[in-house]
């Protein structure tokens, strides 16, 4: 046995802190699966969870000689709730980012740009009619309401851990959909400004 498994988990972090390289070895192999069910259990994504956790303890190695952490594990813990709730984060700013490429778009003053736009707004609301029922209701609930996670588990009496994982299977689903058409919607953009180039 290593003398490194008699060390607590504050321990070992005070040797990271001077660089041992075996005293992190062993704190992330005692941590580390613990951590991905915890990534796992709200994501639903064990590949997603994977990288949550390689991320942290990449971000915990770098940046060791600045951080105080009394407790190691409720660190470690709530720096995978953050990053779980970073990555719904982005995705609901990926659903935002597509919208404003559209308005962006559709700002020029074209009857192409107008049909562009009504377009895409028939492509995500056919999208969204087609997932199924508790999906859509809670996606319509998020993006189209502007309801909280805890608002939207109050109003249909389910947990929020429920409504988190049909979010990401939702926006995972739109984030492939998405790249499809925003490709053909840059090819249109730039027909737009090649068309009014030669016009002026």
């Amino acid at each position: 046995m290593s003398i490194y498994a008699q060390y607590s988990p504050e321990e070992l972090f005070f040797l990271v802190q001077r660089d041992d390289n075996l005293a992190f070895d062993e704190l992330y192999q005692r941590t580390w699966l613990k951590l991905f069910v915890k990534a796992n259990s709200r994501l639903n994504n064990e590949l997603l969870a994977k990288d949550i956790i390689q991320d942290l303890f990449v971000d915990l190695w770098n940046k060791r000689s600045s951080k105080r952490i009394e407790s190691v594990e409720k660190y470690l813990y709530q720096a995978v709730k953050y990053k779980v709730i970073d990555q719904f984060r982005r995705r609901t700013m990926r659903f935002e980012v597509v919208e404003d490429f559209i308005d962006t778009l559709c700002d020029v003053e074209c009857a192409d740009g107008r049909t562009l736009e009504k377009e895409y707004h028939v492509f995500v609301a056919n999208w969204i009619a087609s997932l199924p029922k508790k999906r859509r209701q809670i996606f319509t609930l998020r993006f189209i309401e502007d309801k909280t996670t805890r608002e939207i588990s109050s109003m249909l009496n389910i947990s929020t851990k429920t409504v988190q994982n049909q979010l990401l299977n939702a926006t995972m689903l739109l984030k492939q959909m998405l790249k499809k058409i925003m490709y053909v919607f840059l090819l249109l953009a730039i027909y737009h400004v090649l068309k009014i180039s030669t016009i002026i």
